[in-house]
């Protein structure tokens, strides 16, 4: 084997074991625990302010269309807010927790490639918040945890 294939080879043996214990630790945290007692109501609708935690970033929310089944995020830009990366929900099975989930999947033609493995998952904790799981699809039937974020209807 050269060299540079087995450097390759071990860069993605190391990616893949960091996004793996991502995973494991994030199983054990208050807001899985929180996840998995959320429920699907209803489908939410118009503007949902958002939250990560850690380094701040542009990203504000996302906007849901409940009778198209779509949405879009929104960014903070430098003249105003700026909509970027559509995506299709739908209610199906969390791919980690045995729960009804909202599936906000990124697989759309409008998207970047490397923004189309993603998938989110969002519960309802309370009337109009709801908590949601970043998660990237790179092994089939096994996606990657990466963080929370929260979701809270605007007024």
């Amino acid at each position: 084997m050269s060299t540079i294939f087995k450097i390759f080879l071990l860069l993605l043996v190391l990616i893949f074991s960091a996004l793996l214990i991502r995973t494991s630790q994030l199983l054990w945290t208050d807001e899985q625990s929180q996840f998995t007692r959320g429920t699907v109501t209803v489908l939410p609708d118009g503007l949902y302010t958002g939250t990560v935690a850690g380094p701040s970033f542009s990203w504000k929310g996302k906007w849901f269309d409940r009778s198209g089944h779509t949405g879009i995020n929104i960014f903070a830009g430098a003249n105003g807010d700026m909509e970027k990366y559509p995506f299709t929900e739908s209610v199906g099975s969390g791919v980690h927790d045995d729960i009804s989930v909202i599936r906000i999947d990124y697989n759309v033609s409008q998207n970047p490639w490397w923004l189309r493995p993603v998938l989110d998952e969002v519960v309802e904790v309370a009337p109009g918040a709801y908590l949601g799981k970043l998660q990237l699809r790179i092994i089939p039937g096994y996606p990657f945890t990466l963080t929370y974020f929260t979701l809270t209807a605007s007024s």
